[in-house]
């Protein structure tokens, strides 16, 4: 999912979403989910640490909702569709929603090349 978010760039930008670093945090939603990150003090969303240590307490959350809303195919294209718009939007679309299909294709590709 880094891949596809930012390239692993951590100076990855999209002004336009407020999207920052290589997990394209928005602040306000990254700081619900810093505490993953294993330092004590400020947390940042530019921070890779903290941006990957947050990222990935929030796809175990995602992942754990889709579950419990019934979902148990296809996992990771819809952990990846909820996390580029949220659980509640790919629960309303009954799998993937269309207007992400392109990035959760492009997660698909990277993970198969990875082995997975």
């Amino acid at each position: 999912m880094l891949k596809a978010e930012s390239g692993f760039d951590p100076n990855a930008a999209r002004p336009e979403t407020g999207e920052y670093g290589i997990a394209m945090w928005t602040p306000a939603v990254f700081e619900a989910w810093s505490k993953a990150a294993n330092h004590d003090g400020p947390k940042s969303y530019l921070d890779p640490g903290d941006a990957i240590a947050a990222m990935g307490n929030y796809v175990c959350w995602l992942d754990q909702q889709i579950r419990h809303r019934g979902f148990t195919r296809d996992l990771p294209a819809l952990v990846a569709a909820a996390y580029r718009t949220s659980d509640k939007s790919v629960a309303a679309a009954g799998g993937v929603p269309e207007r992400v299909r392109p990035h959760v294709d492009k997660v698909l590709r990277y993970l198969a090349d990875y082995g997975g």
